[in-house]
């Protein structure tokens, strides 16, 4: 795979993490949320990594 379609389906990844955190109650995942769409490709590696996402 791509490196750049890798990035984009951990960035998607991610975006359900922090979303299904956000409707269970958890209101500090909307910033998450917001940060995680200005991120650049090493970051969302990290954060992916962080959250233990592959």
């Amino acid at each position: 795979m791509p490196e750049e379609e890798k990035i984009e389906e951990l960035r998607e990844k991610l975006r359900d993490y922090y979303g299904t955190a956000m409707v269970s109650g958890m209101p500090m995942a909307v910033v998450d949320l917001a940060k995680l769409e200005n991120m650049d490709d090493d970051e969302i590696l990290e954060e992916a990594e962080k959250n233990h996402i592959r």
